[in-house]
C-alpha cells in the first residue's frame, strides 16, 4: 500500500513539473527537455548508488595503483578494473537509463508531453537519448579525474606517464563502448519485452567475461605442440610465436633497454650467428668486436700480478709443470691478458665523452642495466654468473707475459730451468673456478688466490656483457632458423594447429565482444620497461605477462610462403581492430534507427 502511495505521488509530482516547468512554452528548448528527463531520472536511488560506486571505485583504483611499483602489475590491475566498470557497473547503468526512460516512464505515463503539439517524438527521443550517453561520458570522465588526481597525490606527484597513457585509452575505450552498448539496449528494449531485454542484457554480461576462453583454452593446448622444419630442428610452437614476437619488440622498442637490446639482437642477426656455434672463435671475435665498436674493450693487454700464492695442486697430467714442484710451495703470478672490459669508472668516463647520441644511449643502457643485475645479485654477479668467463678470457701466453714463478727455488730447480712456467688459458680457469666455487679439478690450486681471482679477474662489465648476450643468442638464434628454413606441413601438430586457427579464425569474424577488447588492448599495449628476460633464467623473457585472460588481444596466425617457410611479417597476419569497430558502428547505426522507428510508433 505505501508503495503504491509512493509511486502515485511520483507520478503527481512529475506531471506537475510537467506542467510548471514545459507547458508555458510555446516551444520547448531542447536544454529543458533534457533537464526535464534529468530531473525525473534524480528521484531513482539507483543513480545514486551507481555514481557513488564510480567515485569510490575510482579511488580506490588510483590509491592502489600509486603502491604498486611495478608497471607491469599496474597494467594487470587496471585492466581487471576496466573489465568490472565497463561488464559490470557501466552495463547496469546504462540498462536502467534505458530502462527508466523508456519503459518505466511509459507505464506510469510522465512521457505524455510526446503527444502534444509542443514537441516531436523524435526531439523527445533523441533529448533522452543524448542525456543518457551524457550522464555516462560524465561518469567515465569522472572516474579518469579520481584515478588520476588519488594517484598523484599519493605518489606525492612522481607521476608516471604511462599511467595518464593508460588512462586516457581507458577513457575512449569507455566512450566506445557505452555507445555500443547504449544503442543495441534501446534497440532490445523497443524490440522485446522488458524481461526478455534484461534476459539478453544479462547473457550479454556473462559473454563479455567469457568471450576470450575460445582462444585461451587454445592456446594452452599449443602449448605441447612441435614443429619441424626441413633441416632437421624441432621447435615447441611457442618458441616460434616467441622468436618473433621478440624480433617485433626489440626493433618496434617496445623492451626495457631498447637501445641496447636492439644492438645486440641485431648484430646477431647481421653475423647468422645460432647457438652451435656462438662459441667458436669466429664468433668469439665478432663479439668482442661488437663490444669494441662501443669502446668497452681495452685497447693495450692488462698486466695482472700477484705474490706469494700458495701451492694446494698442481696438474698431474701436464708433463711441462715441473715435477719437483710440490704442495705449499709459494709462487709469484703475472697474467697477461688481451681484449679485456673497462671497469665501471672507465664507462662513466666514456659516456660523458661519447659525442653520438645513439652511441651514447646504448652505453647509458648498459650501464643501468649492469647496475640493475649487480643488485640483483648482491654484488656478487661473479659467483652466480661464473662460467661466463671462458669465453672473453684472452690470454697473452709466453713465458716472459704469462707465468707462474717459484719462490725460493732450490739450487737444482735454478740449474735445470724449473722455475719459471708458462700459463696457459687451462691453468688460470683451473684456479678461477676452485677460488669462485669450489670446482676441483686437474690443474692449478691454490689457498690463497681469492684476492687475485675475485678482485683482479673480476670484470664486472664483463660478466655483465656475457649476461645479456646469452639473454639474446637464444631467441635470435631460433629467429635465424626459423626463417631460413621451411616448415615440414606434413607432421600431426601442424595439422592439428592449422585446423584450431582456421576454427578460431572463423569464429573471430563473429566474436565482436571479443574484437571491442582488442582494440582496447592493441592501443594499450603494455608496460615497455618490465618487458625483459628473467635474471634467474639462462635466457627467458616473459612478452604476455601482463596479458588478461578475459580481455581480447590481436592473435596472429603462422603464415607461411610458396616455399613453405615463415613469413617475416607474419605477426601482422590477424584480423585488425577497425574491423570490429566499423562493424559496432553499423550495428549501432542500424540499432538506433530501429529504436527511434519504433519509438515514433509507440502506442501511448
Amino acid at each position: 500500500m505505501a508503495e503504491q502511495n509512493y509511486e502515485k505521488n511520483k507520478t503527481k509530482i512529475l506531471q506537475n513539473f510537467i506542467k510548471e516547468e514545459l507547458i508555458k512554452y510555446r516551444r520547448i528548448p531542447f536544454a529543458k527537455l533534457m533537464k526535464f528527463s534529468f530531473k525525473s531520472l534524480l528521484k531513482e536511488k539507483l543513480f545514486y548508488i551507481l555514481n557513488l560506486a564510480t567515485i569510490v571505485i575510482s579511488i580506490l583504483i588510483g590509491i592502489i595503483l600509486a603502491f604498486v611499483k611495478s608497471g607491469s602489475s599496474q597494467v594487470v590491475i587496471f585492466n581487471f578494473y576496466i573489465l568490472f566498470f565497463v561488464c559490470c557497473l557501466m552495463f547496469v547503468f546504462i540498462l536502467r537509463m534505458i530502462q527508466f526512460f523508456f519503459n518505466k516512464n511509459f507505464e506510469d505515463k510522465t512521457t505524455y508531453i510526446v503527444l502534444t503539439n509542443q514537441v516531436s517524438r523524435t526531439k523527445f527521443f533523441i533529448a533522452q537519448y543524448l542525456l543518457i550517453i551524457l550522464i555516462c561520458a560524465v561518469n567515465i570522465l569522472m572516474s579518469f579525474v579520481f584515478i588520476n588526481i588519488f594517484y598523484a597525490a599519493f605518489t606525492l606527484f612522481d607521476y608516471d606517464v604511462f599511467i595518464l597513457r593508460m588512462t586516457s585509452i581507458y577513457v575512449i575505450y569507455c566512450l566506445l563502448a557505452t555507445f555500443f552498448l547504449i544503442n543495441f539496449i534501446t534497440f532490445l528494449i523497443f524490440i522485446f519485452t522488458l524481461q526478455t531485454t534484461t534476459i539478453i542484457c544479462t547473457l550479454l554480461l556473462a559473454l563479455s567475461f567469457i568471450a576470450n576462453i575460445p582462444m585461451s583454452f587454445i592456446k594452452a593446448n599449443e602449448k605441447s605442440y612441435y614443429v619441424q622444419f626441413t633441416n632437421g630442428d624441432i621447435f615447441q610452437l611457442n618458441d616460434i610465436y616467441d622468436a618473433y614476437n621478440l624480433y617485433d619488440h626489440v626493433n618496434d622498442g617496445n623492451i626495457k633497454y631498447p637501445h641496447l637490446s636492439k644492438y645486440i639482437y641485431n648484430y646477431f642477426l647481421s653475423k647468422e650467428m645460432v647457438v652451435d656455434q656462438f662459441h667458436n672463435s669466429v664468433n668469439i671475435n665478432y663479439r668482442t668486436q661488437m663490444w669494441k665498436d662501443l669502446g668497452l674493450i681495452n685497447f693495450n693487454p692488462v698486466v695482472i700480478t700477484e705474490t706469494n700464492l700458495n701451492l694446494f695442486t698442481k696438474p698431474l697430467r701436464d708433463i711441462s709443470v715441473p715435477n719437483s714442484w710440490k704442495n705449499s710451495d709459494e709462487f709469484n703470478i703475472q697474467i697477461t691478458l688481451k681484449d679485456t672490459f673497462i671497469t665501471n669508472e672507465q664507462l662513466n668516463k666514456l659516456i660523458k665523452k661519447t659525442v653520438d647520441q645513439n652511441t651514447k644511449n646504448i652505453l647509458v643502457e648498459f650501464r643501468s642495466f649492469t647496475n640493475e643485475i649487480n643488485k640483483y645479485f648482491n654484488n656478487e654477479l661473479q659467483f652466480e654468473k661464473y662460467d661466463l668467463f671462458y669465453d672473453f678470457l684472452f690470454l697473452d701466453s709466453g713465458i716472459e707475459k704469462s707465468y707462474l714463478e717459484k719462490l725460493n727455488p732450490t739450487d737444482r730447480e735454478v740449474e735445470e730451468n724449473k722455475v719459471k712456467y708458462a700459463l696457459k688459458k687451462q691453468d688460470v680457469v683451473s684456479f678461477y673456478e676452485y677460488s669462485i666455487a669450489g670446482i676441483r679439478n686437474d690443474g692449478f690450486r691454490f689457498t690463497n688466490a681469492n684476492d687475485l681471482v675475485k678482485k683482479q679477474l673480476n670484470f664486472n662489465l664483463m660478466y655483465s656483457a656475457r649476461v645479456i648476450e646469452e639473454y639474446f643468442i637464444k631467441y635470435s638464434s631460433n629467429y635465424i632458423i626459423m626463417t631460413s628454413n621451411a616448415v615440414s606441413k606434413t607432421s600431426a601438430d601442424w595439422n592439428t594447429y592449422i585446423k584450431g586457427r582456421s576454427m578460431m579464425r572463423g569464429l573471430s569474424y563473429f566474436n565482436l565482444y571479443s574484437g571491442l577488447w582488442m582494440a582496447y588492448t592493441k592501443n594499450l599495449g603494455f608496460y615497455n620497461n618490465d618487458i625483459w628476460f628473467s635474471p634467474n633464467s639462462f635466457s627467458k623473457i616473459y612478452l604476455e605477462d601482463q596479458k588478461n585472460l578475459f580481455l581480447g588481444y590481436s592473435e596472429y596466425d603462422i603464415e607461411l610462403t610458396s616455399n613453405n617457410k615463415i613469413e617475416k611479417n607474419t605477426t601482422s597476419n590477424y584480423l585488425k581492430p577497425w574491423y570490429y569497430l566499423v562493424i559496432l558502428f553499423a550495428i549501432s547505426i542500424l540499432s538506433f534507427s530501429i529504436a527511434l522507428y519504433k519509438f515514433r510508433k509507440f502506442d501511448f
